[in-house]
């Protein structure tokens, strides 16, 4: 690492272009001065300036390292102003939670950042065990899980609740969804689907058991699970806020259940981390949206 002492005296000199003006600047004296440029080029092992009488000139070693000192500066001064700063518009902003919330969200952030181009935003979408390391190895800032962590690390925020939907094609509309109606239409699933399946068959179709539903498709790509079901080739369990952004609404439709299944939202985050004020507005605008 280039000893940051002798690169100040370099650049001082090399702006300057005299010795006794730059010792003088800098409170040093001329050999002083010749004594950091000799050093510098012994930690470097090149000549970064030639002396001719009691002037001198940058070879292009020298230049280099002028143009590399001046960018390190400049970019040390916009760190330490950054970091003063804390703007709410300004810096990046991480974010990880299910893929449905994501895909939900996202939008809304997106048109948020479009209107302060100085903010990046990034969603994973992660399941509740990969939010949470993610959060604990600072990877992201803010996760939002389904379980409540007890975990001295962090800070746990109820937020509201993800309500779950049975979809069916929109032609059985209004019809009575049974649980042998279910079976004749086969599940489409997907990764969460089993998990889901269990809460909201458990609540609903007690005497039933999951296992006797037969798979009628797989999808692993959320954007995608909707898709066989507007074609009628099955149902699907599914979390609202990734129902309410299919855009083909008209071809599914929501069962109404006698029973709603919800699973809690947490908010999660390091405990004794401040976070920057950038983050207020998705903060709040993520609790409304949930609560809306």
């Amino acid at each position: 690492m280039i000893n940051q002492k002798w690169l100040s005296t370099f650049l001082k000199l090399a702006e300057v272009g005299h010795f006794t003006q730059t010792a003088e600047q800098l409170f040093m004296t001329q050999p002083g001065v010749s004594q950091h440029v000799q050093k510098l080029e012994q930690q470097l092992n090149v000549q970064l300036i030639q002396r001719f009488g009691k002037r001198f000139e940058l070879t292009d070693a020298g230049m280099q390292l002028q143009q590399y000192g001046e960018q390190l500066l400049k970019q040390q001064e916009q760190l330490l102003s950054d970091i003063q700063l804390d703007s709410p518009y300004v810096g990046e902003c991480r974010f990880a939670c299910s893929g449905s919330l994501a895909m939900w969200l996202f939008p809304h952030f997106i048109d948020y950042q479009i209107l302060h181009p100085e903010l990046s935003v990034s969603i994973e979408a992660a399941p509740n065990k990969r939010v949470i390391e993610q959060v604990i190895n600072n990877d992201i800032d803010i996760g939002i899980v389904t379980q409540f962590i007890s975990n001295p690390e962090l800070e746990v925020m109820p937020i509201g609740d993800d309500n779950l939907c049975l979809i069916v094609p929109a032609a059985l509309e209004g019809e009575e969804i049974n649980f042998d109606k279910l079976i004749s239409l086969g599940v489409i699933s997907h990764p969460d689907a089993m998990h889901y399946l269990q809460q909201l068959v458990s609540s609903n179709y007690s005497d039933e058991q999951v296992s006797s539903l037969p798979i009628a498709s797989y999808v692993n790509q959320l954007s995608q699970i909707l898709l066989p079901v507007s074609k009628g080739l099955g149902f699907t369990v599914l979390p609202e806020f990734a129902v309410n952004s299919f855009e083909q609404q008209e071809l599914i439709s929501v069962v109404k259940l006698k029973h709603q299944v919800k699973e809690p939202l947490y908010m999660i985050r390091k405990k004794f981390r401040p976070l920057p004020k950038r983050y207020e507005w998705f903060v709040e605008t993520t609790t409304g949206l949930i609560n809306q």
